[in-house]
């Protein structure tokens, strides 16, 4: 029988600095809090969030992403792992790619392997609109 730390590996290093770069190369840029978990349509793989979208920084141009409720979903094992860390009533910054969400089925936003998940810092907000404006340069 393996031990945690066997089964997880090691965690991708959590980026804890966010810059131009990581704006831009991402779909959308919202800012949220987890507010609950539900038991998830897709079986034990996936596990639902409920996550209340308190700010959206940047979406893509057709997204239908905006501020309210809506669901995360995070793999099971990732979860187990602390991979990312995720707590209940907690605010999160997340940066994330449309496309990981259409390819898994589920509804919602999708924490997949290009998600950057960061936990909210009350600083960041002027820094992130900082960064939307020269974001215009991007792409």
């Amino acid at each position: 029988m393996k031990t945690a730390t066997e089964q997880c590996g090691r965690c991708r290093a959590a980026a804890r600095t966010l810059n131009l770069n990581k704006f831009c190369s991402r779909d959308y840029v919202i800012m949220g809090k987890v507010v609950g978990r539900e038991a998830s349509a897709a079986g034990d793989q996936w596990v639902r969030l409920a996550l209340s979208v308190q700010a959206v920084y940047k979406r893509a141009p057709r997204s239908r992403l905006r501020r309210g409720g809506t669901a995360l979903h995070v793999r099971a094992a990732d979860l187990a792992c602390k991979c990312p860390k995720i707590k209940i009533n907690k605010s999160y910054l997340i940066l994330g790619v449309e496309k990981e969400g259409v390819s898994s089925g589920l509804p919602g936003l999708t924490v997949g392997e290009r998600t950057l998940l960061l936990e909210w810092r009350d600083d960041w907000h002027r820094r992130i609109r900082r960064l939307q404006r020269r974001a215009i340069n991007c792409h």
